[in-house]
């Protein structure tokens, strides 16, 4: 799954931008670095025929579910069951798009006496994970419209590569920055598929950092802080 994000460096984000011919104004960009499902942020689309990025809530419910069916908004789809899930199929046949990220946080459980307290057994690190080659990344994301106008995004997720399956056994969908413009457009399924694989082994930079990210409250630089074994 992918449960918290860092978007933090608008330098990053503009790289990333800039391969779709896009900007986002540093003025309208806020950094944060401890999202959570159903915060604001800013995601690319296809809005009426032309690329566009707008701001957008992580996070949906069905239009066409009943009160009370879904006991919280859907923020991950699974690509595996994408095609055939009510929630995302004909979203990902016709609406996807892409949320550029600085980073992920993951949390692999320990059983390290350092890290451990007399109250906590078996604690949990964090780990911030970033592209090892990039400063930002985009995931690739399906679009629902709210009927307020507004857009909404549910991440899709694959099965972790090797290099990430100790932490977590899935990871989001990242879309290669070549390959942005054919993921928006290109409905082609077998294409489609193929795009939402697990990154190769070695593409990620895993550090573990502090605690501090694990309150969702948090933001601010100090939840990249690394984890101070020494503490």
């Amino acid at each position: 799954m992918c449960g918290r994000m860092n978007i933090s460096d608008h330098e990053g984000i503009q790289w990333l931008l800039d391969q779709l011919g896009l900007v986002l104004p540093e003025d309208k960009f806020t950094p944060k670095y401890n999202v959570s499902p159903t915060a604001a942020l800013w995601g690319v689309l296809i809005s009426r025929t032309a690329t566009t990025i707008e701001p957008m809530q992580w996070g949906f419910v069905p239009p066409w579910a009943k009160e009370g069916q879904f006991k919280r908004p859907l923020f991950n789809a699974r690509s595996e069951t994408i095609w055939e899930k009510p929630s995302f199929r004909n979203l990902v046949r016709r609406y996807r798009g892409i949320i550029p990220i600085n980073g992920f946080y993951e949390w692999q459980r320990t059983n390290n006496t350092k890290i451990d307290s007399a109250k906590n057994a078996s604690a949990k690190i964090a780990h911030h994970i970033s592209l090892e080659n990039a400063p930002a990344m985009a995931l690739g994301a399906i679009i629902q419209s709210h009927a307020d106008g507004y857009s909404q995004c549910c991440l899709i997720t694959t099965e972790a590569n090797s290099q990430m399956q100790d932490i977590h056994n899935r990871q989001p969908v990242i879309i290669h920055p070549e390959a942005m413009d054919e993921w928006l457009n290109n409905d082609n399924t077998d294409r489609i598929n193929q795009m939402m694989q697990p990154l190769s082994p070695g593409a990620f930079n895993i550090r573990q950092i502090s605690d501090y990210v694990n309150n969702a409250r948090n933001d601010g630089p100090d939840c990249l802080l690394d984890l101070d074994l020494d503490q």
